[in-house]
Formats: structure tokens, C-alpha cells, sequence
């Protein structure tokens, strides 16, 4: 009788397994296709839009009205691969993004027309390079771009069956349209250098909403964004121009800045903790002044008058500190919050004049001013090490790293599309494997919303080129501006919707296709076929190899702790002996540590979109999340408190602390990879902090700065417990959550 029970108890648990299962597909999917409609009016790009568009046209027109059109068609293709980099670069690094992209169109090209009469040459050659293109995420997104712009014009090219003297000059007009492209690109427009002036404005920004509320974890996570953001944008190569080192000096403030803040608020905190909470409401106007003072920087960087207002704002945090600082002159703790405040104050008026700078262009732009060098009496920044494009795909050559396994299977992919491209019976079939490499994504959202935008916006862009030229006389005149209309379309709404680049990028190709083929219905046609096969292919593949970001959260919380271990460890080092204080080695230690956290913020993300196979709390995940954030501020502002102030008495008595919460953390790591969790730091913490507040009291009359430092250290310390304790409680909810069967109903 047991066994029959037991027996309908687990067919009546598999049914609701796979119903459960049914459903999360369904709503992926769901998601997946509202993420199709959604569009980012933001991105929406006019100037540089009209720019692109006018170097893509402009050798169509040319060979219109000189007789040479199919090498019109060849430059103009040239040119239209290389409009996208222009609208996606950064000024800063635009000419070598888009020479890189032009050399690599060109190369590709030559080698596709070259290995056309080889199938199986041309097949490897499109596998190598689409492999080549998955690995290059790991370097920007400008990288990957490259490569998938090469590849395309390689598969396109091997279509055509040219000598090797007509494939070198079919590469060299395609460079020089690329080239085209390049030179109109550079035209000093005001909309020029807009990617960097609206990066460093929402870096200010967040860094004022922070400054206003240090311990909101909304302007914590916003603040890591932005400054990743930055980081990303002005790392990637050395600053070339005195305005891109303008902009470049900018971020570099905006980091140090941003330590300044967390040991300012911090120390504002710790004094009306452990004084008095009546200056809590003067701290908040300190706060608050210095919030305006980045609001006005983040306003600045786009209109100077913005900047007018700084003074009222700097007058009234200086009185506001002044007048804190003289209620007792000879207390430690507020002679400390002073040198903090001037050290912040510094660095702001640093990036003030920067930002003014930014304003007096004309005068940069030319040859004959010469402008003052400030020279800061401020400690240097770390220095920030530039991207190794080189040791960052070696640091991925391994099947642990996602984008290597992208790569494979991109690879994979494309080899597959590129047999069915050249063996199969259906016409122009090339567009089989550009559908293909352009749907496959990392992460399962991206792919099927991508897939699914791309279809319908080819088949709308079939559709409406169809009845639109059957209305329309087929001239070269009116092909020309539906080009025009077309690509300026796709250019202006490549990152707002990706079906409506879809759409209008159809027509484009079509039309431009037509220029030297007039048999518009069929090409369409075949363009719908291919597109549908491409993109199932692409679909297909991706759920034979899937990437399920749900089945990784746990390793990729368990890196983020295990970094902030290592950048807690690093900073007390500092703390216990200040003879091996190294900024340098406790900047990396950070920089690595919020490169952990975004991407496990971002594998989050990803997984709340995926259909769930597996047990996944989302509640606990984004819990652990929220307490290692914190506890990374609080770990910043321990670091900040050191740059302020570098010399001090050693603290030996920290060692057991920072012994037992670095264990403390690798416990909590090591029971995300599936180890069970020890209590044991965690109790050995109980008993080491009364120690501590006892040598604390003993240090109050005879060495008020060990006094301060130690004090400062425990307040922090006894947050990061209470972070540990989060997380250790949330663990255990997990574990009794499975042992009770809760996850896995």
C-alpha cells in the first residue's frame, strides 16, 4: 500500500514538475517577446545618424550619375558596415574602432571572394572567424562589433565568384568606403563627443544622489554602475587630445571622489553615534550641500552655467563644517571629519575646474593657445591600467569561461549554416548564416528576443519594399531615397528597438541589392526563408548548449565574496601594519571585487528572464547581492579612511578580527560552491569584539589618534559582522527551505 502511494505521490510530483516547467517557458518567452516591442527613446541618435547615412549614399549617388554602379554598391557596402561602429564608439576611441573595422571588412572580404571556389575552405574560414568573434566580447562590445561586421562581409563576398584580381580590388572599394566613412565620422560636430560628456553627467549624477545617502543601496548599486560604466568607457586606451584628457582627468575625480564621500559620511555617522544625535540634522545639510556641489559638476559637464552656482554651495558646506568643527575644538573626531571634508573638497574643486575646461573648446582646438597646467597638491589616484585586449582573451582560452563556450558555439553554428549556405539548392542562402550569427547570444533572453525581432522585422521590411515598388516607378532616383530614407532608419533605431533595425535594415540591403539585381519580389523571398532558417538554427543550437545563468548565481556570488575577502585582507593589512600599506595593490584588490559584483548582478538579471529548470530563490539571491554591496561599502570607506590618512600607529590588535571574518567570508563562499557551512568564525567574532572595545577604552587618554583609527575601524567592522550574519541567516533558510521541499515544489 506504501508503494503505491509513493508510486502516484511522484507521478502526481513529475506532472507538476513539467507544468511548472511549461509555465516558466511560457513566461520567458513571454518576456522575450514583450522585450521585442519595448523601445529606448534615449538611444535615439539623429546627428551622427544623417552622417552615417550620407557616407553610405553618397557612392550610390556618385555611381548613379556616373555610370559606375556596381562600384557605387561596393563602396556604399563599405561604408554601411562601418555606420553602426560610428554610432556605437566613443569619440575617444572611434577612428581606432572604425580603422580596425574597416581593415577587418576589407581583409574579410578579400578572403571570402577568395575562398569562394573552395567550399570547405570558405566554411573553416567563416567557423575560425565567428569563433574569433565570440571571444571578442570578453574585450567591449566595439570588439565584438568588428568582428561580426568582418564576418558578415566575408560570408556576403564568398556569394561572388571573382578572380583574384577582382577580389583585392572588391576589398579595395570596400575599404575605401569605409574610409569614406571614417573621414565624415571625424566632422567636429557638437554631437561629437556626446558618449563621453553623458557618461562622465550620469557618473556625477549618481555620485550626488549618493553623497545625499551614502547607506542607500539604491545609490550604492547605481553608483558602482555608473563609476563600471566610466571605467569601461576611458580605460579602454590612453587619452589622445587634450579633451579626452580633460574627460579622462574628469573620471579619474569621480573615483577618488567617491571614496572621499564614503569616509566623510562615515565619519559624520560615526560622530553623531558615538557623540551626540542632535548633529544629525546638521549632518544632513552637510550631505546635502556637497550633493548640490556634484549635482552642479554633473550639470557643468553639459552647460557651463551650471557651474555659477558652486560657490553659494561651497560657502555653505565650509561655514556648515566651520561651525560643527568650532563647538569643540579639541575633539579628535571632528578635527578629523575636517580633514576629511578637505580632502574631499579638494578633489571636487578639482573636477570643477574640469568641467570648466570642457567649455573653452574652441581655445583647446587651437594651435596657438596654451593652456595652464594645474598641479593639484593631492596624492594621485592608483593608476588605472588599460585594458591588455590580448591577456584578456588568454585569461578566457579555457571552457570555464561563458565566452569561450559562446564561442564554440558560435563556431559551431556557423559552420552548420555555412554548409547548408553552400550545399543547399535555395538561392542566396548566404543570408542563412548572417541571420544566424546575428540572432546567437550569450544568454537566452537576448537570443530569443533578437530571434524573435529579427523574423518580424524582416518580414515586415520584405512586405513593405514589395508593395512599395509595386506602387513605385524602380528608378535609380526613387531607389536612391528610399535608401536614404531606409538606412537612416536603421542607423537612428539600431540600439532603440532591435526590430525596427531589423525592419529598415531589410530594405536597405534589398534595395541596395537591387541596384545590380532587379528581381526585388524574389529577393525578398529568399530573404524571409533564409532569415527564418538562420534564426531557428541559431535557437536550436543555443538549447542544445544552453547557458542557464540560473545554475551559476551561486559561483558567481561566491567570486564576488571571495574578492571582497581578498580586499577586506588587503585593507586591514594596511590598518595592522602600515609599513606595507600599498594603494596600488588595494585599488586592484577594489577593482576586481566590483567587477565581481557586476557580473553577478548581471547573471541575476539574466536569470530572472530564463525559463527555471532548476530551483532558483530570487529572494535570497538578490539578498545575498544587497549585503555583499553593502558590505563593499563599508570595506570602501576602511580604504578611503587609509588615503586620508596613511600614516598612522599600528593597529596589531586587528589581526584576530580580520582573521576570523576573512574565514567568516570563505565560509559563505565555499558553501555557495556546495560545501556545508561552518559556525565557527562567526562565534569566534562574538568573543573578539569586547576585547577590542576594551583596548578601544583603554586607548581613549593615552593615544587619541590610535583611539580614533580604532574606533572608526570598529564601527565599520561591527556593519560588515551584521552584513555576514545576513548572509549566514539567509544560507541557512536556503538549506532548511530544500531539506523541507519547499525550493523544489
Amino acid at each position: 500500500m506504501e508503494s503505491t502511494t509513493g508510486t502516484v505521490g511522484k507521478k502526481k510530483h513529475s506532472k507538476n514538475n513539467i507544468r511548472v516547467q511549461s509555465q516558466s517557458w511560457l513566461k520567458a518567452l513571454q518576456h522575450a517577446l514583450k522585450m521585442v516591442f519595448q523601445l529606448d527613446r534615449s538611444q535615439l541618435v539623429i546627428t551622427r545618424s544623417i552622417i552615417s547615412t550620407f557616407a553610405f549614399v553618397l557612392p550610390l549617388a556618385i555611381g548613379i550619375m556616373t555610370g559606375h554602379i556596381i562600384e557605387g554598391v561596393s563602396i556604399a557596402g563599405g561604408a554601411s558596415s562601418l555606420g553602426t561602429v560610428s554610432l556605437t564608439a566613443t569619440h575617444s576611441i572611434r577612428l581606432r574602432t572604425m580603422l580596425l573595422a574597416a581593415l577587418g571588412v576589407a581583409i574579410s572580404a578579400c578572403i571570402g571572394a577568395l575562398t569562394e571556389p573552395y567550399p570547405w575552405l570558405s566554411i573553416l574560414a567563416i567557423g575560425l572567424w565567428s569563433f574569433a568573434t565570440g571571444l571578442f566580447i570578453v574585450i567591449s562590445l566595439n570588439a565584438m562589433i568588428i568582428g561580426l561586421q568582418s564576418t558578415i562581409a566575408m560570408i556576403i563576398l564568398t556569394h561572388f565568384t571573382l578572380s583574384p584580381v577582382q577580389a583585392l580590388l572588391q576589398a579595395l572599394l570596400m575599404f575605401i568606403g569605409a574610409l569614406l566613412q571614417i573621414a565624415l565620422s571625424l566632422v567636429p560636430f557638437r554631437q561629437q563627443v556626446g558618449s563621453e560628456s553623458s557618461v562622465l553627467t550620469n557618473t556625477y549624477q549618481a555620485l550626488s544622489d549618493y553623497a545625499s545617502d551614502t547607506n542607500d543601496i539604491d545609490n550604492i548599486r547605481q553608483t558602482d554602475t555608473e563609476l563600471n560604466h566610466a571605467e569601461e568607457t576611458f580605460t579602454s586606451n590612453k587619452p589622445v587630445g587634450k579633451k579626452a584628457k580633460i574627460y579622462y582627468r574628469l573620471f579619474e575625480q569621480a573615483t577618488s571622489i567617491r571614496l572621499r564621500l564614503t569616509i566623510l559620511n562615515d565619519a559624520l555617522d560615526l560622530f553623531a553615534y558615538y557623540q551626540d544625535k542632535q548633529h544629525t540634522h546638521k549632518n544632513d545639510s552637510i550631505k546635502q550641500e556637497i550633493a548640490a556641489i556634484l549635482q552642479s559638476i554633473a550639470d557643468g559637464i553639459q552647460q557651463r552655467t551650471a557651474l555659477n552656482k558652486l560657490a553659494k554651495h561651497y560657502a555653505a558646506a565650509d561655514a556648515l563644517i566651520k561651525e560643527l568643527v568650532e563647538q569643540e575644538p579639541d575633539n579628535y573626531r571632528l578635527q578629523q571629519i575636517k580633514i576629511h571634508y578637505k580632502a574631499l573638497r579638494n578633489y571636487l574643486h578639482s573636477a570643477d575646474k574640469q568641467a570648466r575646461l570642457l567649455h573653452k573648446s574652441n581655445k583647446i582646438l587651437s594651435w596657438h593657445v596654451h593652456l595652464p597646467h594645474w598641479h593639484l597638491r593631492l596624492p594621485r589616484h592608483p593608476g588605472i591600467q588599460f585594458k591588455n585586449p590580448f591577456s584578456t582573451i588568454q585569461a578566457n582560452f579555457t571552457l570555464h569561461s561563458t565566452a569561450f563556450r559562446h564561442a564554440v558555439r558560435l563556431a559551431i553554428l556557423m559552420v552548420i549554416a555555412s554548409i547548408i549556405y553552400r550545399f543547399s539548392p535555395i538561392e542566396r542562402s548566404y543570408w542563412i548564416p548572417i541571420s544566424a550569427i546575428l540572432v546567437l547570444r550569450p544568454d537566452f533572453s537576448t537570443t530569443f528576443t533578437r530571434g524573435i525581432a529579427r523574423l518580424l522585422g524582416t518580414i515586415l521590411g520584405v512586405l513593405t519594399i514589395s508593395v512599395l515598388l509595386d506602387f513605385l516607378s524602380p528608378t535609380y532616383g526613387t531607389l536612391l531615397i528610399v535608401e536614404v530614407i531606409a538606412a537612416f532608419g536603421a542607423y537612428a533605431l539600431l540600439i532603440v528597438n532591435y526590430g525596427l533595425f531589423s525592419y529598415f535594415v531589410t530594405i536597405e540591403i534589398i534595395v541596395l541589392l537591387t541596384f545590380v539585381d532587379k528581381h526585388i519580389i524574389e529577393l525578398g523571398f529568399y530573404r524571409i526563408i533564409d532569415t527564418i532558417i538562420g534564426g531557428i538554427l541559431a535557437l536550436l543550437v543555443y538549447l542544445c548548449w544552453p547557458t542557464w545563468e540560473h545554475l551559476r548565481i551561486s559561483t558567481y556570488i561566491a567570486d564576488r565574496l571571495e574578492t571582497l575577502q581578498h580586499y577586506y585582507a588587503r585593507v586591514m593589512d594596511a590598518y595592522i601594519d602600515p609599513d606595507h600599506y600599498d594603494p596600488e595593490d588595494i585599488h586592484q584588490a577594489r577593482k576586481q571585487a566590483h567587477l565581481a559584483r557586476t557580473n553577478a548582478e548581471a547573471a541575476i538579471n539574466r536569470a530572472l528572464n530564463e525559463p527555471e529548470r532548476y530551483p532558483f530563490d530570487k529572494n535570497i539571491s538578490q539578498g545575498l547581492i544587497a549585503n555583499a554591496d553593502q558590505l563593499a561599502k563599508n570595506l570602501i570607506a576602511l580604504e578611503a579612511y587609509l588615503l586620508n590618512m596613511p600614516s598612522h600607529s599600528p593597529l596589531t590588535v586587528l589581526t584576530p578580527l580580520k582573521n576570523t571574518i576573512t574565514a567568516a567570508l570563505d565560509t559563505i563562499a565555499q558553501s555557495l560552491h556546495g560545501e556545508q557551512m561552518a559556525v565557527e568564525p562567526m562565534s569566534k567574532i562574538e568573543n573578539i569584539l569586547p576585547r577590542l572595545e576594551a583596548r578601544r577604552n583603554e586607548l581613549r587618554n593615552q593615544d587619541k589618534a590610535a583611539f580614533t583609527d580604532l574606533s572608526f575601524v570598529l564601527y565599520k567592522s561591527k556593519q560588515i559582522i551584521s552584513n555576514l550574519k545576513t548572509m549566514q541567516q539567509l544560507l541557512y533558510t536556503q538549506v532548511e527551505a530544500r531539506q523541507t521541499g519547499e525550493l523544489s515544489a
